[in-house]
């Protein structure tokens, strides 16, 4: 396999898939921690500016009240004391600045930055919170309160917190890769796993052939897809082995068919060429190749005619088609055809309906179930034709009292070249493919043909059509 077609394999896109699928999972999870922590971290830091805020507001305002008469200096060294030692307790990088609502400062924290603005534009005791960028580009967030005549100022550097969520992205970044290769690994490993079964199904399937097409591949226990792959193919399989059944028992019943004229023309010309033959002698052999040639004629019109049908070459020309006019016609054909021997041929019942077909189908079909009717019944018997409507179906019986056909052939008698009485039939010059034409005009028309009989007693082939109303 080339590296194109490797590829392009189901194993390789499925890989793909699974790795893609995977890595986007991971950096929507990555992405999602770095949102929620960036959040958290914002969160603390606000609430703690807040807090300290609020400390020392209520630390001015005590010392505020601690002194009757206090002055800048005082309040401002008391605070800042209180203040840094707050702060040596709790270290913290806060930036605290105190200051008057004019802008004097009272205390500033050590390295403190003062990022005050005006107090006019600061409602009363209330806390803005603010990010601000310093002249050398760093990020603070700024807490501001106006606790007249006082502004607070707590503010803290975010880089501590952008170094920390630095460390996150670097830490994805450095894991993006493996896990990427660790998805792909993995994927390639399952994918082999999942499409192993498949290739083993293909191996066997490969070594299935015309000449092994009873073999079949074993079934899972698990009804998944692949046991239904495997049932499908199975079935496939049957159904090609049938069908090569079919078709090798029809070649050989077309031979054995063809084999039998073919025999007879042989040995007449055989015959013909050993010795002089008289007048009487010549005008049977031409006789005998004239019926030979007639009988194998009628056979390869038939096999055409099925051919045709099993290919959907053969277009059903449909109108509407007045029954009883039909039957009537195929009557009197059903006692020219019988007049060579006393049979009583009736049309019994004839109700007028009108179907949707091929009249010359349709004609074609009744005569072969007629033809077969007087050929197997005996002189003296009987052949009736009755039409009966059923709702939106009309039922044509054509019933005999001819010699009959056991029960155990009856479900085989539309199958191809199928005779009952083989020897009797090929004197009666049949080719053991007029039922299966019939049945196949009959299901054209989205009709069908059925037979009921009894030995000795007679058949009944009927056929049922759907009625074509106004």
């Amino acid at each position: 396999m080339t590296l194109r077609q490797r590829i392009r394999s189901t194993r390789f896109v499925l890989t793909l898939w699974y790795s893609i699928i995977l890595l986007a999972a991971f950096i929507l999870f990555g992405a999602g921690v770095y949102v929620y922590l960036r959040h958290v971290e914002e969160a603390g830091l606000e609430q703690n500016l807040v807090e300290e805020i609020d400390w020392i507001s209520r630390l001015v305002d005590l010392e505020r009240s601690r002194i009757d008469v206090w002055t800048l200096s005082d309040l401002s060294n008391d605070v800042g004391q209180r203040i840094v030692a707050h702060y040596n307790v709790n270290p913290r990088n806060y930036d605290v600045v105190l200051a008057f609502v004019n802008g004097t400062i009272l205390y500033r924290s050590p390295s403190g930055r003062s990022f005050l603005v005006s107090g006019t534009i600061l409602p009363p005791d209330r806390t803005l919170l603010q990010s601000v960028t310093s002249p050398d580009r760093e990020v603070y967030r700024v807490a501001l309160r106006r606790t007249d005549p006082f502004i607070i100022q707590v503010a803290y550097s975010e880089t501590a917190t952008e170094t920390v969520l630095g460390h996150l992205l670097s830490i994805f970044g450095v894991l993006m890769p493996v896990v990427l290769f660790v998805a792909f690994a993995g994927g390639w490993i399952m994918a082999g796993m999942v499409l192993r079964p498949i290739g083993q199904i293909t191996r066997l399937a490969d070594r299935i052939s015309a000449k092994n097409l009873s073999e079949r591949i074993p079934q899972r226990d698990v009804p998944d897809e692949l046991g239904q792959l495997i049932t499908t193919i199975n079935r496939m399989i049957a159904r090609l082995e049938s069908s090569f059944s079919q078709i090798r028992e029809f070649s050989l019943s077309v031979a054995h068919e063809l084999r039998t004229p073919l025999t007879i023309l042989k040995g007449e010309s055989e015959l013909a060429l050993a010795r002089a033959l008289t007048r009487e002698e010549t005008e049977r052999l031409v006789t005998t190749y004239l019926e030979e040639t007639v009988r194998m004629s009628r056979i390869v019109d038939d096999l055409l005619t099925l051919a045709k049908a099993d290919a959907g070459q053969i277009k059903i020309q449909k109108e509407a088609v007045e029954l009883s006019r039909l039957l009537r016609d195929i009557h009197e054909d059903a006692v020219i055809l019988s007049s060579d021997k006393p049979l009583n041929v009736e049309l019994r019942r004839n109700d007028q309906v009108t179907v949707l077909g091929d009249e010359a189908r349709l004609r074609q079909l009744f005569r072969v179930l007629l033809s077969n009717a007087v050929q197997y019944t005996d002189p003296g018997g009987s052949v009736s034709i009755s039409s009966r409507r059923a709702g939106g179906e009309v039922h044509i019986d054509i019933e005999d009292t001819g010699i009959g056909i056991p029960q155990d052939a009856l479900d085989k008698v539309f199958q191809r070249f199928y005779r009952v009485d083989e020897a009797r039939t090929r004197v009666k010059g049949g080719s053991g493919l007029g039922l299966s034409i019939a049945q196949w005009i009959a299901n054209a028309h989205s009709g069908s043909v059925s037979v009921r009989s009894a030995v000795g007693k007679g058949s009944c082939f009927t056929v049922t059509l759907p009625v074509r109303d106004g």
